[in-house]
């Protein structure tokens, strides 16, 4: 019964949404931004647009994102590695020189979510649910790392290398959310405060956490000694496709946003919570040493009669692998806080947005984004063109272009991307990734 908890959550969700499909509807605003900002599940938050479509009524959204960036590697070397092509030495050597010392990063985030907003009898309360999907990938890694990975360890002969604050995470979770939304209209102004529980099923977890390593080797190559305190946090690898169920947990979402005639203002809070991973899950922590001084090989004829001098496959093993005991264990999801500010000018034609943006729990870096948009009318639709330009996040300096349209205030769709300065020079910046939005008024 335990096992499909997540599935049943979904089912009654939807019973739920099936009662209150037909009910009237008085409330009237728009929650969603041009651009970014289509679903509480997407990145950064941007120029809030209250006219875009009919929020009296039922409407669905889907909105799904990929964001991929590094503070040091380029488009063009991870590229390369990834699709398996030949690391020249000058591609090498110029992202080794773009690297710092440490807390180099590299990361993805894809977010897809799919939600209903549903006006109650009572004028100025709405509610929501939504079903969302989360995928986290995420390096961090020191510059002798790439050093000794790439370009081999003899620029290191007879020196003790650091190879401190290292980390890796990868995270997959499913969400169902369902809220409440409060509304206030006063004569030149509106605020809205919104409040939701989400119910959270772990997919699968694998973390590795190097507080301290130090990798040394002898000054004629006779041998390499790897020094290393290390932790480790992973799910029951038997079953980690979509949907299963590893972990469960609770989250929360908060926000605020009001506007009036010149300027608006939000903040949220969003994902606020923890998964309990079964007890299927490991979790450890080690300090060891190891010491490799090379292969020796007895009988050239029969290969398989090698041994390792100076340790043993089972020593390799305790050193690197999974620990033989499973335990549950709690881990924070990342939770995502934003600010977001908005001025207007010009009858809401022009407007500038500046957002600041974070991620807890990952090494993601606080996101400054500014977004000049202009709002175009045609007939009873408009049209929004909004640039972008960012700093932060996994990334450094990055700039886009969003557009979105809204079609007699039925039918909402919302394409951007940040990266056009990646795309255009993919040999000295990084980012790659875009963002869809569709609301459809019932």
């Amino acid at each position: 019964m335990k096992h499909n908890f997540f599935k049943y959550s979904i089912g009654a969700l939807s019973l739920i949404i099936a009662g209150f499909i037909n009910t009237p509807a008085f409330c009237q605003y728009k929650f969603s931004n041009c651009p970014y900002g289509a679903s509480s599940a997407m990145l950064p938050s941007g120029n809030e647009s209250y006219d875009a479509i009919d929020f009296s009524k039922v409407y669905l959204d889907l909105s799904s994102e990929f964001y991929l960036n590094s503070n040091g590697l380029t488009n063009q070397f991870i590229s390369d590695f990834y699709n398996g092509k030949f690391l020249n030495e000058p591609l090498k050597t110029k992202n080794l020189n773009r690297l710092n010392t440490q807390n180099n990063l590299f990361g993805y985030i894809f977010n897809t979510g799919l939600s209903v907003n549903i006006p109650a009898k009572r004028n100025g309360i709405s509610y929501y649910a939504a079903y969302e999907n989360h995928n986290f990938m995420e390096l961090q890694f020191h510059k002798n790392f790439f050093n000794i990975v790439f370009f081999g360890n003899k620029d290191f002969a007879d020196q003790y290398a650091s190879l401190d604050k290292q980390s890796m995470k990868i995270l997959n979770y499913q969400q169902i959310k369902a809220g409440i939304v409060k509304t206030w209209f006063k004569k030149n102004s509106v605020s809205v405060f919104s409040a939701g529980i989400g119910i959270n099923n772990g997919q699968n977890i694998l973390e590795y956490n190097i507080p301290k390593a130090t990798f040394f080797t002898q000054k004629e190559a006779e041998y390499f000694s790897l020094d290393m305190n290390m932790s480790m946090k992973r799910s029951d690898t038997l079953n980690s496709k979509f949907g299963a169920e590893n972990g469960s947990g609770l989250s929360v979402d908060l926000s605020y946003y009001h506007r009036d005639s010149r300027s608006s203002f939000e903040i949220k809070v969003e994902d606020l919570g923890y998964i309990r991973w079964n007890k299927n899950s490991q979790q450890y922590t080690k300090d060891t040493l190891v010491y490799f001084d090379g292969i020796e090989i007895k009988n050239i004829l029969d290969i398989n009669s090698q041994t390792i001098k100076g340790m043993s496959g089972d020593s390799i093993l305790n050193a690197f692998a999974f620990a033989n005991k499973t335990k549950a264990f709690t881990e924070m999801i990342p939770m995502k806080a934003s600010i977001n500010y908005t001025r207007y000018f010009f009858h809401d034609k022009l407007s500038l947005s500046l957002s600041l943006i974070e991620y807890h729990f990952l090494h993601f870096k606080p996101l400054i984004r500014f977004v000049p948009s202009y709002n175009i009318p045609v007939k009873r639709s408009k049209i929004c063109i909004a640039p972008s330009f960012e700093y932060g996040g996994y990334g450094k300096f990055n700039c886009g272009l969003g557009v979105s349209a809204s079609v007699y205030r039925k039918f909402y769709i919302e394409l951007n991307t940040g990266f056009i300065n990646a795309y255009a020079g993919s040999q000295n910046a990084a980012g790659l990734g875009a963002m869809v939005s569709i609301i459809k008024t019932l």
